[in-house]
């Protein structure tokens, strides 16, 4: 039971302030004139009165609550993170949590909050403790435990506790721990093509509380793998830089694998690697568009290549043949064009610099000889690419086909005269599980097309054909290189809107792009992908069926998952809530990796365990820091819990850690009683009016 002096006044209290702010101005002027002793008593009886009636409008009251006492409350947290995981710290953190929650029951006056912290990716002992802490009334609060390897995220601070609160932080590991740790230092995410990227990495052994093991001259084993190829094997210093630069050999992704060999003793294998993903792109793709002379696709071309702006384009029409200068009498060839076509330079000298070369309605004039084509077709076979866009000239003797030196990369030869006629463009069994034709836009309502060359197929895939399944379009493999043939000069028609168009140019930029090798057109393709927590490996081939996938676990272990085909060409597999981590696929040659959660989570980056940071904040509140586990991993024996006073200096110990009392209470009851009835308040009014009255009177009777 408490007693105090409550105030209900019976005015406002500006009322009450104005009021006494006349009062006591009067009583000041009074007090000016006051020149005899009954002058100062007569303005001690105002005085009183005027401070009797001022308590009569505040009407004090005498307040009484009944109350009843509360028990203090202590948080326990958790650290259940996947850290804890390791090295037994999890068998030991529970054993603890259980034994403080034993000891804290038995004071019988305190109740136990249990909060867990979890996460796979990364531990935030802050945000769990704030949590529990919104949820706990403060004055209550006694104390906080937290059992923790210490490797937290986000921060911990005295002041987050309200100021007679003890936090005691328990460490699960042990003094001596010890792990290797693999850190890129510089990872570039892009590089061009043909140009090494450079990479560094460092391999540092970590002890307890963020110490770096003494290097001692020592090396450690690094294997480096390019596409889940060996690279190298060899040793490098611990604890120093080092760099080497990562072969980009072709566009599209690079993976770079780095693994250190393991340390004996270590807590954790999982950051002894590091995976890099380099996405290597070109500069610029280059492209030489030969026009043998001026027609309606022409256009179409030019307009479609020119609006990439990843592409450099070059662009010749040959106009007029080399030998038709003696029948017209022009002496100097360069007159026969706007400018000189530069054939020499750009066939023999510049070829290789271009990553594509398109022969639209080529036809031979003599203004390339035998060594260009045969420099042409070499240019093929060491990794380049040609796209032949025929028209009526491809079936004449003229034609690109009749240069022996060249004919033999085309995947084609014409076996008769043009066929004129409408048919509409149809995909192929082969082109519906080819990426440049799958998935074209409205194939059942594509135009027509009026004329088509007709050839026999020397090699390569036919994507797409007529309506007598004559080839239209096929794509082939030539050593290194790439070639292709489309095989009517109609596709125009598409782009003017003719019978309703077609997708024209999505066709054009799918065949450009595949021949200049980019990696989204690969036919033959494996992608590993996170999806809602899943892992998803997707597979594209152009064979009939996909065998099975052979798949490396995080944990290193293997699986072969059978593939489920979703459509032409198209196969996937999917394994439900897979353990986060690094996965490695292989199937027919192809390699793919992936991750599910993230690649390199900062719940495994540093594995040893760091006390620094919370024992810091435990002694700032008078708490303590204990640490399970001796050298030898043998588990230490908890604190014991004892009560201490409040205001204590000391609330732990070596072999104990104190709750502070907070002594709390529920108000059940309160009672209002008036310190004195108004008719006492009046009647101390009347009395000193009167008695002023009357010392002024008796004053001016004697003047």
């Amino acid at each position: 039971m408490t007693q105090a002096i409550a105030w209900q006044p019976l005015l406002p209290l500006w009322a009450i302030a104005a009021g006494g702010f006349l009062a006591l101005a009067t009583l000041l002027l009074a007090a000016a004139r006051a020149s005899t002793l009954r002058d100062i008593g007569a303005l001690l009886m105002r005085t009183a009165a005027a401070a009797a009636f001022i308590g009569l409008l505040m009407n004090p009251q005498f307040r009484v609550a009944e109350e009843s006492p509360l028990n203090d409350v202590a948080i326990i947290l958790t650290d259940r993170t996947a850290s804890q995981s390791l090295d037994g710290r999890e068998a030991a953190a529970e054993a603890t949590a259980a034994r403080v929650k034993a000891d804290i029951e038995a004071l019988g006056d305190v109740d136990v909050v249990e909060v867990d912290a979890t996460g796979a990716d990364e531990t935030r002992l802050g945000a769990a403790l704030a949590q529990a802490l919104g949820a706990t009334p403060r004055g209550r609060l006694s104390a906080a435990f937290i059992i923790t390897d210490g490797l937290t995220r986000d921060e911990i601070s005295a002041s987050t506790l309200p100021e007679e609160t003890a936090l005691h932080v328990i460490f699960t590991g042990r003094p001596d721990e010890i792990d290797r740790k693999l850190t890129l230092v510089e990872a570039p995410r892009y590089g061009i093509v043909n140009q090494p990227a450079e990479v560094s990495f460092r391999v540092e052994d970590i002890a307890v509380d963020g110490a770096r093991a003494a290097a001692d001259g020592r090396n450690v084993e690094v294997v480096l793998r390019v596409d889940g190829e060996e690279i190298v094997r060899q040793p490098v210093p611990v604890g120093a830089e080092v760099r080497f630069a990562a072969p980009l050999a072709r566009p599209g992704e690079t993976i770079v694998e780095l693994e250190a060999a393991s340390l004996n003793g270590e807590l954790s294998t999982r950051n002894n690697s590091a995976v890099l993903r380099i996405e290597a792109i070109r500069d610029r793709l280059r492209t030489l568009l030969i026009s043998g002379e001026p027609h309606a696709g022409e256009r179409v071309w030019r307009n479609l290549l020119k609006s990439d702006p990843a592409i450099d384009l070059v662009h010749f029409t040959i106009l007029r043949p080399a030998e038709k200068q003696a029948s017209d009498g022009v002496l100097d060839q360069r007159e026969l064009a706007l400018i000189e076509f530069p054939y020499d330079e750009l066939f023999i000298e510049k070829l290789s610099e271009f990553d594509l070369v398109i022969f639209d309605r080529y036809t031979y004039r003599g203004v390339l000889n035998a060594f260009h084509f045969e420099n042409i077709a070499r240019y093929v076979e060491r990794g380049g690419a040609v796209l032949v866009s025929a028209g009526p000239e491809f079936s004449g003797p003229l034609s690109l086909a009749a240069r022996r030196n060249f004919s033999y990369i085309l995947p084609v030869t014409p076996i008769g005269e043009e066929a004129q006629g409408p048919y509409r463009p149809q995909v192929t069994e082969n082109g519906a599980r080819h990426p440049v034709v799958a998935n074209l836009p409205d194939a059942e309502r594509w135009g027509r097309w009026l004329r088509t060359q007709p050839t026999a197929q020397r090699s390569g895939r036919v994507l797409m054909a007529d309506a007598e399944e004559r080839p239209l379009l096929v794509l082939d493999r030539v050593g290194e290189g790439r070639v292709g043939a489309l095989l009517s000069d109609h596709v125009w028609l598409w782009a003017r809107g003719f019978d309703g168009g077609g997708p024209h140019a999505e066709l054009l930029r799918r065949i450009a792009h595949w021949l200049m090798k980019e990696p989204e057109l690969e036919e033959e393709r494996l992608i590993l992908e996170e999806r809602a927590g899943a892992l998803i490996v997707s597979r594209r081939t152009l064979a009939e069926t996909a065998g099975a996938t052979e798949l490396t676990l995080p944990d290193g272990s293997l699986r072969s998952l059978e593939m489920s085909p979703t459509g032409p060409g198209a196969y996937v597999a999917r394994i439900e809530d897979a353990p986060r981590g690094i996965y490695r696929a292989r199937a027919d040659g192809l390699f793919a990796v992936g991750e599910v959660g993230l690649a390199a989570p900062p719940e495994f980056a540093d594995a040893a365990m760091d006390r620094r940071a919370l024992t810091e904040a435990a002694l700032a509140t008078g708490g303590g820091a204990f640490t399970l586990r001796d050298g030898a991993g043998a588990q230490v024996d908890a604190p014991g819990v004892r009560r201490v006073a409040a205001r204590a200096a000391s609330r732990a110990a070596a072999t104990w850690a104190g709750l502070p009392e907070r002594n709390a209470t529920r108000i059940e009851a309160v009672t209002l009683a008036p310190v004195a009835p108004p008719i006492v308040w009046l009647a101390l009014i009347a009395a000193a009016v009167i008695g002023a009255w009357a010392l002024e009177s008796r004053g001016r009777r004697q003047t």
